[in-house]
């Protein structure tokens, strides 16, 4: 694990408890946007869900009777994650480095690619294209940013002054980054969460 995967595991380690805490605000939108997932997958596939934090995600799928699969780098963030979900498989560990010794029908990254450099994170892309089965379908989200840029920046929205990395994506930038791992976009649109931030989400097909 990098420096920068060490320290993001620790912040998120450290709001773990707050985040789960805060749930019950983002259920209606993780709800919503996971429904705008839902028409480019089958009931029963077997969906990947990156960076599951605290589950919510994984219940939605589970509830809606497909076979969900979580990976989380924060073990605390798992842990609620495995509380909620009993059923579901969730791994403690850094994606890139996780071997899966199967491909999916979906790869769901929500609040998940903007946690790397640019240029580690067209590698986490290429690796989602390749646990993806034939004609899979990804959903990338990140927030949205007018200007490119990365750095360590504070978790304003919790307690505590914690830092995280963070790649703030222009959409055509990431547009980009995405046509060049070879995706192809199926559904693009933008929406605001419970606390006025602006996502962009990007369905594509491999």
């Amino acid at each position: 694990m990098n420096g920068i995967s060490q320290i993001n595991e620790a912040t998120y380690d450290a709001l773990a408890s707050e985040y789960e805490g805060k749930s019950a605000l983002r259920e209606a939108f993780n709800a919503e946007v996971v429904k705008r997932f839902l028409p480019f997958i089958k009931t029963g596939n077997e969906i990947l869900d990156i960076g599951c934090a605290v589950g919510l995600d994984l219940s939605i799928f589970d509830a809606r009777g497909f076979s969900a699969t979580g990976i989380e780098l924060s073990s605390k963030m798992a842990s609620f994650a495995q509380k909620r979900n009993p059923r579901a498989d969730v791994i403690v560990g850094d994606f890139m480095e996780v071997k899966f010794n199967k491909q999916f029908d979906g790869v769901y990254a929500q609040s998940f690619i903007h946690l790397f450099p640019k240029a580690e994170s067209l590698d986490v892309l290429k690796k989602i294209k390749d646990i993806l089965k034939d004609g899979g379908v990804a959903h990338i989200t990140t927030s949205k940013s007018g200007v490119s840029g990365e750095g360590f920046v504070e978790k304003s929205d919790y307690e505590g002054n914690l830092k995280h990395f963070r790649k703030f994506w222009k959409r055509k930038e990431l547009e980009e980054a995405l046509i060049n791992t070879g995706f192809n976009t199926a559904h693009y649109y933008e929406i605001e969460d419970p606390f006025e931030k602006e996502w962009m989400v990007f369905i594509v097909k491999k």
